[in-house]
């Protein structure tokens, strides 16, 4: 045991030889290798006390990749630097990347589950009005944190300017009480122009359990929706780019027009649509840029005298204490439901853009993996050229009693070191350019993006799978490499 020890110990320390440079570097270097240091530091600083220009946290990455660079020039052999920096690269890039990916998962799911709930459960037909019973058996549930009735419809959402006639429809419950179908008038087009969005009614006492759901409202909570009494009308919180396209701001009016109910009858096809005037009185900053462009919330008492003209409601939506458990819990809730009622999970809510988002992760991962068999390809350039010029020191450790099997031990340790170092150094520059992204938050276009910054969230598949992949290709590559040094003739690397 203790011979085999002192074996493999030998031959970890030749192979730490063969990657370090056979004479020290010059002190040419030093004054770049210092002025990269304070850069990294000084461009990191900047970002982290919350400097919003793009220029420190992009200085910081380049002299953080100039400062490993000239680092690995100084102490390894300069074929062998440049490998064990490209598997590095190719690593940082790659956690950096998957980071984002994740990020991306991870902000889409909690803003889905914050405007829907992990669960979503509602009933076929127009009569879901159990509900109250529903609420009490199943938020009592311990694997619920929240369970909260809503009711949702489509609406024409029009800005209320000062001065216009309000004689009709004042109140959430009131309809238009002449039929003007056959009616034609006309009207300035960019005047009051209607914007259609979605609107939801929720009880603000039993949304604001739901996590994120309160903090979607810029004050904080969703106390400020009131139903409409005599002495004040109904409330709404619109989203911020709504109002923005509304020409709207806090305590300013809109009305909503809902179109009626069909129920295949002809008198239902004259009925004329329902419409309510509401304050506005918060803004929702949901971090979606399609949520904020069109949703609005009411209490949902309003919605329901407004919508339905009747207490029944769209669904039920639950918050879970362990998300992963939707499904289990869903189908749990409609066997438990009987017939006539589905439940869909967030999953199922997500599915095609959390689909297109591992895909695109899975392609962005194979194309920056390439940078690491690349990497892989300049190892096995320096192993060879190492062979070449350490020739008589191979065949002097043959001829003191080393075997070919120690021969290709120490060649192959040689690709190990170098993938484990370049894995090493992968981490840790992924970790400082996810820490970047982290703090600075670059902002993205809502218009074109799911979220409105750039998120940045790491897992430990995202750490193992870059650092791994790097020194196992590395390994494989030094493979080939210590093979051939293992057969080198000893006579012909004596020079005889």
């Amino acid at each position: 045991m203790a011979r085999g020890q002192r074996r493999w110990a030998l031959i970890g320390l030749v192979a730490r030889r063969m990657l370090l440079r056979e004479r020290p570097a010059g002190r040419g270097g030093v004054v770049v290798l210092a002025v990269a240091a304070a850069v990294t530091l000084a461009g990191a600083a900047a970002t982290l006390v919350g400097v919003r220009a793009i220029g420190p946290p992009l200085a910081a990455g380049v002299a953080a990749l100039l400062l490993v660079g000239l680092v690995l020039a100084r102490r390894l052999m300069p074929a062998v630097a440049v490998a064990v920096f490209g598997a590095g690269l190719g690593c940082a890039a790659l956690v950096t990347v998957l980071g984002v990916t994740s990020g991306f998962e991870r902000e889409l799911i909690g803003r889905l589950s914050k405007v829907g709930g992990q669960v979503t459960l509602s009933e076929y037909g127009l009569d879901f009005d159990e509900y109250p019973q529903v609420v009490a058996r199943w938020g009592a549930d311990p694997r619920v944190i929240a369970a909260s009735p809503f009711a949702f419809s489509t609406a024409a959402v029009v800005p209320v300017r000062a001065g216009e006639d309000r004689s009709e429809g004042a109140g959430p419950e009131a309809q238009v009480e002449k039929d003007r179908s056959g009616e034609t008038y006309t009207r300035a087009i960019r005047r009051n122009a209607p914007i259609i969005a979605v609107v939801k009614g929720v009880d603000p006492a039993l949304a604001g359990r739901l996590p994120g759901t309160a903090t979607m409202a810029r004050r904080g909570d969703l106390s400020a929706l009131r139903p409409g009494d005599v002495r004040h009308g109904p409330a709404i919180a619109l989203g911020h780019r709504l109002a923005d396209k509304l020409g709207v701001t806090v305590g300013e009016t809109v009305r909503l027009v809902v179109p009626s109910e069909l129920d295949g009858t002809a008198a239902s096809m004259a009925r004329p649509p329902r419409h309510a005037e509401f304050e506005v009185v918060d803004l929702l900053d949901t971090g979606v840029g399609d949520y904020d462009a069109a949703l609005a919330m009411v209490h949902l008492s309003a919605a329901q005298a407004l919508f339905f003209g009747e207490a029944r409601v769209t669904g039920v939506e639950f918050a879970l204490r362990e998300p992963a458990a939707a499904t289990a819990f869903a189908r749990e809730l409609v066997l438990a439901m009987g017939q006539g009622f589905r439940a869909n999970t967030w999953e199922q809510q997500g599915e095609g853009v959390l689909a297109g988002l591992r895909q695109i992760r899975a392609a962005v991962s194979l194309v920056l993996g390439l940078l690491e068999v690349v990497a892989a390809t300049a190892l096995i350039a320096s192993l060879l050229l190492l062979v070449r010029r350490k020739r008589g020191e191979i065949a002097a450790l043959m001829a003191l009693g080393a075997d070919r099997v120690a021969v290709f031990a120490i060649f192959e340790a040689v690709g190990v070191f170098a993938g484990g170092l370049g894995a090493a150094i992968g981490l840790g520059l992924g970790l400082f350019f996810g820490l970047l992204v982290a703090v600075f938050r670059y902002p993205l276009d809502p218009t074109v993006y799911p979220v409105d910054h750039l998120p940045f969230t790491l897992g430990w598949i995202d750490l193992v799978g870059p650092a791994g992949a790097a020194l196992g290709i590395c390994a494989l590559a030094s493979g080939p490499v210590a093979l051939v040094a293992s057969r080198l003739p000893v006579l012909q690397g004596l020079g005889r």
